[in-house]
């Protein structure tokens, strides 16, 4: 079948509409990989830090011929998966998630290990956060047993770390009365409809949703600590005693203690020791104006951001920038 044009000036913007789209596509086709960085879902810390990771990148003139670009997802673990396929050149996890996925433990024991995993920089603590609802009597993570309890959607990096500290207390996730498996912005909702007692989550402070928890139904932030946190602490090594500061909440003046996981950049070891400096060097000397672009960044210090060894290795890249730095010997 011949298409009859009436007017010629519309053949030939057609034909030339056609040229152009194929040149696109051609030009996609021919381009260099981007560079992506997976985060998390939009209204949590990973996805605006991990903005802010690429946009320090960025701002290296070399840089912008292939820029960084930030990209939603489940979180820690399916980051971890990412980075594995190569689906994603680098991703934001927890210190525990990523031992457990280098190792082939915990979520990721299908998959096996992954000796292949590397980080780069260690960035915020993530609090192991527990909110009850201002009219329970719940104070301690003990007095959650039995209660109805709010948590995260399978998947989610925190809920392996909810599993560890529930079986140093000796308990399964069963042992709660009521469980809703919730996205975060939910789990605020159902705290302030009484539909649950408690939520647990795990989030760097201060952050907007601990904040809407405590001003929208005056919930109250929970202590986690006590012999099995202390035993917890004692055999591993990725995890850290930590303290959501008095005052930081309305309605919550006392200095609340917890564990923490920190959070990580991570990415493979096939990806060049050139990128891997590259991206450590464009964070740690725009580190000034990094620490502004996000609240769970404000009390970051240089010399944190050196991750331990005793999660897994370091990327040879990050390793060579830091030694240059003097961050490591």
């Amino acid at each position: 079948m011949v298409m009859a044009f009436k007017h010629p000036w519309r053949l030939v913007a057609a034909m030339m509409a056609g040229l152009v789209a194929g040149c696109m596509e051609v030009a996609v086709a021919l381009g260099p990989t981007p560079i992506t960085l997976a985060t998390g879902t939009p209204g949590g810390a990973y996805h605006p830090v991990g903005n802010a990771i690429c946009r320090m990148f960025n701002l290296v003139d070399e840089h912008q011929k292939v820029p960084c670009v930030a990209v939603s997802s489940d979180g820690a673990v399916e980051n971890i998966l990412r980075v594995k396929r190569g689906s994603s050149t680098f991703g934001l996890t927890q210190t525990d998630v990523a031992y457990a996925a280098y190792h082939g433990e915990g979520p990721f024991a299908r998959a096996g290990p992954d000796p292949g995993l590397r980080m780069l920089i260690a960035l915020y603590p993530e609090a192991f956060t527990v909110v009850a609802g201002a009219d329970t009597t719940i104070a301690d993570f003990i007095d959650l047993r039995g209660k109805r309890i709010g948590i995260g959607q399978s998947g989610a990096g925190y809920t392996f770390t909810r599993d560890v500290v529930l079986g140093f207390h000796g308990w399964r996730i069963s042992d709660a009365e009521r469980l809703l498996e919730l996205g975060p912005a939910e789990q605020n909702q159902a705290l302030c409809r009484n539909e649950v007692d408690a939520i647990i989550f795990q989030a760097g402070h201060p952050n907007g949703l601990t904040q809407e928890a405590v001003t929208g139904c005056r919930a109250r932030l929970v202590r986690i600590a006590g012999p099995p946190i202390d035993r917890l602490l004692a055999q591993h090594a990725y995890y850290i005693a930590s303290v959501i500061p008095g005052g930081m909440y309305a309605g919550n003046p006392v200095d609340v203690a917890t564990i923490a996981t920190q959070g990580l950049l991570v990415t493979s070891s096939g990806q060049p020791d050139a990128l891997a400096y590259g991206m450590v060097k464009a964070v740690i000397e725009n580190f000034a104006d990094f620490r502004l672009l996000h609240p769970a960044l404000s009390s970051l210090q240089i010399k944190d951001m050196v991750p331990s060894q005793a999660v897994i290795p370091l990327h040879p890249g990050a390793a060579k920038f830091y030694r240059e730095a003097g961050l490591l010997p």
